[in-house]
């Protein structure tokens, strides 16, 4: 369900918007948190992607900015599944100052990747990744997985399986609304 590989991370399980709810074991095991976590604060890596069409970039380029940084494959059916929600997604970013970007991981050439992206009208950067980026430097546990990064560089949110636009854009709403002095949601 959640693409095609599993290994550890610290996620969000994007569950219900009702608060978190905790349970414990008959074997005295710490209780477990259900239900959406909190904002986290991790300082994201300022990693080097090479881009589809043959350029670099960075996540510092994108400092000022709400950025929805987008791990997939274009060999995982569950991220194409996300395709049209990430979309719609960057048209409603792009009019708050944000972005969708999405590494590509295993996805052939820049060339497959941009043939790829033209079918299925995608309007946001592509760069390329290799798993051991995506795994090493930002806990990917599988495809997609998504990581919503504040203007500020830091991640507050991850999301482990397709997401839907409600969500993605519910939880800038939230995030923005949090550096105008509100709380978020959470």
């Amino acid at each position: 369900m959640l693409g095609y590989r599993t290994g550890h991370a610290l996620t969000d399980s994007s569950g219900p918007a009702s608060g978190p709810s905790a349970t414990s074991t008959a074997s005295g095991q710490p209780a477990i948190r259900s239900g959406r976590s909190d904002w986290l604060a991790i300082p994201a890596p300022d990693v080097e992607f090479a881009t589809v069409e043959g350029g670099t970039a960075r996540l510092s380029d994108y400092r000022g900015q709400v950025v929805l940084l987008n791990f997939w494959g274009t060999w995982c059916p569950p991220c194409r599944v996300e395709i049209p929600h990430l979309i719609r997604t960057q048209e409603i970013l792009l009019g708050l100052g944000g972005t969708v970007i999405a590494p590509a991981v295993g996805s052939g050439s820049s060339e497959d990747i941009l043939r790829f992206a033209a079918e299925y009208g995608i309007n946001y950067p592509i760069w390329i990744a290799r798993d051991a980026v995506a795994v090493g430097k930002f806990a990917a546990p599988g495809y997609p997985f998504t990581l919503l990064i504040g203007p500020d560089g830091i991640i507050r949110r991850t999301y482990v399986g397709p997401q839907t636009e409600q969500t993605l854009v519910r939880d800038v709403g939230l995030l923005l609304a949090e550096g105008a002095g509100e709380q978020p949601g959470g």
